[in-house]
């Protein structure tokens, strides 16, 4: 399979972060995730990590150098141009730009996941109470927003996070061999 770049989307809870990790061990690939950078800015602040607090530090690195916010998550695993990489978390628009800038000439896939409102919430009340909550109010920031209308719109692969994880995995797995015998 010819090295890519497989960004993934979706809405909070929607299984992204499980679903990439299955993938990248699948394939063997190192991932990174965006979630998990904003986090480490969060701990180095000694700062909550609430859902609210995480969303306005990833405003904000995305306003203040959206180029150094890419960088810093893709060097989690030192990434080097050439290398295969899956990358969970993507929420903004122009951090997909970026990202294919700074990945050029390679190819980067843009996997968008749904989820079913009932298993988005019953997964969100697994997580407490106050994350169902956090949904709510967050639906309405321009981020979710993003995530919900445009990055779906032009994502390359929609996949069914309401499916099994190993289900999820394949379906992008099958999808992705088809678009190498394409190319």
């Amino acid at each position: 399979m010819k090295p890519a770049i497989l960004t993934f989307s979706g809405p909070i809870a929607s299984g992204k972060s499980t679903i990439s990790n299955k993938l990248a061990q699948t394939l063997h690939w190192s991932r990174v995730s965006f979630g998990d950078y904003v986090r480490s800015v969060a701990d180095a602040r000694q700062i909550s990590k609430t859902r609210e607090v995480l969303q306005a530090i990833g405003t904000e690195l995305v306003t203040s150098d959206v180029e150094g916010f890419c960088k810093a998550a893709l060097q989690q695993v030192n990434w080097q141009h050439g290398q295969p990489l899956v990358i969970d978390g993507v929420r903004h628009i122009e951090v997909l730009e970026t990202l294919q800038k700074l990945v050029a000439p390679m190819k980067l896939h843009l996997i968008f996941i749904t989820i079913d409102d009932s298993i988005q919430a019953s997964r969100l009340i697994e997580r407490g109470s106050n994350e169902l909550l956090a949904l709510q109010a967050l639906e309405l920031d321009v981020t979710e927003q993003q995530v919900g209308t445009y990055l779906k719109n032009i994502a390359d692969f929609v996949v069914n996070g309401s499916r099994s994880v190993e289900e999820a995995a394949q379906d992008i797995t099958d999808w992705l061999q088809s678009q190498c015998l394409k190319n």
